[in-house]
């Protein structure tokens, strides 16, 4: 005999994970062998895959050059802090250095500061540059002003200023190549207006200056590969703790459900059982009533001898989807307790729900299968027994469970397909209350 569905109603098991980590931030196509691959490589960044190089530049180049505040800050603290040297020196040209720092250099370190307090990335890469470049200006313009036996002091100043700059900008190695051969074309240009013999004069110097910006570019860029490596091993870390939340969840998943029906099993149930339905002011107030169903399909061995095992679980499959998408409804919870015996509960103020609802569940279950024949004959029909008490008795699960139990063997004995309800008696509930 063939098997033809009928479902009334169809519903899939929602576990409620207890995990509530937040899903660990990496874009989606970013994988750990791509990760991998760069680093065994060592491939520099701009052989990198696009998904990773736009990560890096938002999460690190970005940061920091939006965490400018504190370089600003430093170098306009140098460079103000240059004018007790120009007292020392030449107390003459202090005021004029004081000036020149004014409005050559603070200028652009405070709308470097503004840039970087709104976000604006590229204002904040163009400043952080400029400001270093204006300082090397204002020292040569001073050294052309002060006495021939003064004037190297300035200008080898420049070369500390150019050295540091390449040091802690927050350039890449590209970034910072362009940054010196801007740096050294002022200053060709600031000899250059004074006429080509100072140029000439001060060919050795360029050169000094282009040396030393050369020869911090390999530290320069040995840090710039330490923040690429260190991104690369954070984004590791992150790709393997994403894996492993999902792994948990899938487990966390697996270990409550039931791998037939899909919907709760045994150990879920009594988690929820606790926390949801038997818990003191649980979605409800403690004037509440708890019922637990005992839900036994009748006569399910002789079905799977008849129709096969594959049938029969195909049966328990549509009858806990049918039941789920019941117990939802009603705001309980349901759950395959055992072969072909599930288990429900449901709290609510309305006296009757309990009674409603597992009749409900009766008739539903005995329209679920028809045969491909009329018989007049439902396929599978179920036994119901109800265990009921006051919420405010907090009944152990055990004892509600035995009273369902004794309930379900009764609706047997009156011949199956039927619903029995056994209530906790006041004397009972309130001597449970009282442990």
């Amino acid at each position: 005999m063939g098997v033809m569905q009928t479902l009334t109603a169809s519903g899939t098991a929602e576990l409620s994970a207890p995990v509530r980590e937040e899903e660990i931030s990496v874009p989606a196509g970013i994988d750990a062998a791509m990760v991998d691959a760069i680093d065994r490589v060592r491939a520099p960044l701009r052989h990198w895959p696009t998904a990773i190089s736009e990560l890096y530049h938002k999460e690190v180049v970005r940061r920091l050059y939006r965490e400018q505040h504190f370089l600003f800050l430093l170098g306009l603290l140098i460079c103000l802090g240059s004018i007790v040297v120009d007292i020392m020196i030449n107390p003459q040209m202090a005021g004029l250095g004081t000036v020149l720092r004014v409005l050559a250099v603070a200028p652009l370190v405070m709308f470097g500061m503004i840039a970087g307090a709104r976000g604006w990335t590229s204002l904040v890469a163009f400043f952080v540059g400029a400001s270093p470049i204006a300082f090397i200006a204002v020292l040569l313009h001073l050294s052309a002003q002060m006495p021939p036996d003064l004037a190297p002091r300035y200008v080898t100043a420049t070369f500390l200023v150019v050295g540091l700059a390449n040091i802690i900008l927050p350039y890449s190695l590209r970034g910072l190549i362009l940054f010196d051969c801007a740096a050294l074309l002022v200053t060709t240009a600031m000899f250059g207006v004074r006429g080509l013999d100072v140029l000439a004069y001060n060919f050795d110097f360029l050169l000094i200056f282009a040396l030393v910006a050369a020869a911090t570019l390999p530290l320069a860029w040995r840090f710039e590969k330490l923040r690429q490596g260190n991104f690369l091993l954070t984004l590791r870390a992150r790709i393997a703790g994403r894996e492993l939340l999902k792994a948990n969840r899938a487990l966390h998943t697996l270990s409550e459900t039931d791998p037939l029906t899909g919907i709760a099993n045994r150990r879920s149930f009594e988690r929820r059982f606790d926390s949801a339905i038997l818990a003191p002011g649980s979605d409800g107030r403690r004037t509440d009533r708890i019922a637990l169903m005992m839900i036994d399909l009748d006569h399910f061995k002789a079905f799977n001898d008849s129709h096969g095992h594959q049938a029969g679980d195909y049966c328990l499959t549509l009858v806990a989807e049918t039941l789920d998408t019941l117990f939802k409804d009603a705001g309980g919870i349901v759950a395959r307790y055992g072969g072909e015996e599930f288990i429900g509960a449901v709290r609510s103020s309305d006296p009757e729900i309990a009674a409603n609802l597992a009749e409900e569940v009766r008739r539903t279950i005995a329209s679920v299968l028809t045969p491909v024949e009329d018989t007049g004959r439902p396929m599978v029909t179920a036994s119901i027994g109800v265990g009921v008490a006051p919420a405010s008795a907090q009944l152990p699960r055990e004892e509600l469970i035995e009273m369902a139990d004794a309930a379900l063997y009764a609706a047997k004995e009156q011949g199956r397909n039927q619903v029995d309800i056994v209530e906790a008696e006041p004397a009972f509930a309130d001597a449970s209350m009282a442990r």
